[in-house]
Order: C-alpha cells, then structure tokens, then sequence
C-alpha cells in the first residue's frame, strides 16, 4: 500500500491496537466493531488519525503502568503454539456408583397402617 498523508500506516496501527479487542478498539476511536476490523485488516484504509490516538493510548497506558509500580508495562497476549502447551494425560474416569433399588434403612419398615416417628 503506498504512503500517503491521508491513511494510516497498517503496521504502525496494528502494532498499537496489538492484543486489544476489537470492541476496546472501536471505543477508542469512537466507532463501530466492524469498522475497527476493516481498519485493522486492510478492507478499507484507517483515516490519517488514528495512528496518533492509538500511540498517545498505549503511552497512557505505558504510563500509568510505570506509575503504579510495575517494572514495565504488562506484556500482551500473543498466539500460544503447541510447543509452549505442555499436554497431561488425562485422568482415569471412576466407575460410577450403583444407586441402590430400595433405600437402605436400620429400622424396620412400619407396620400398614402405623406413622413413623
């Protein structure tokens, strides 16, 4: 895509709007979902100021972060391969509990006709 003032750069806005939902997105630059994912995959170029908003949100963000304490900002979520999942085999499923037909009682059932206390 070439260069031009009037669109955003695509890797630069993918690269600050990185492990954001799409929802999260839109509520930053005030539109709808689906517009935020055409910006962000490439159907429609993303207007000039979006770049802007989205690296002054992620400095704000960075900031805020430093400012609490933490040593660097958290790290975003990524796609997690199988080499990093560490599968267990799983567990043996216990043979179910016979229920028993009638309930099991210590006292004698009443005589017909008698209430039990």
């Amino acid at each position: 895509m070439p260069c031009s003032t009037r669109h955003a750069n695509l890797s630069e806005l993918e690269y600050y709007t990185r492990g954001l939902p799409l929802s999260i997105v839109a509520r930053h630059f005030h539109t709808t979902p689906a517009t935020a994912g055409a910006w962000l995959s490439g159907r429609r170029p993303a207007p000039w100021w979006t770049v802007p908003i989205a690296r002054l949100n992620h400095l704000e963000s960075t900031e805020l972060a430093r400012q609490m304490g933490y040593a660097k900002a958290l790290p975003r979520l990524g796609v997690v391969r199988a080499q990093v999942i560490e599968l267990h085999r799983p567990r043996p499923v216990a043979a179910p509990v016979p229920v028993p037909l009638r309930p099991v009682s210590a006292a004698p059932p009443p005589e017909p006709g008698q209430a039990r206390a």
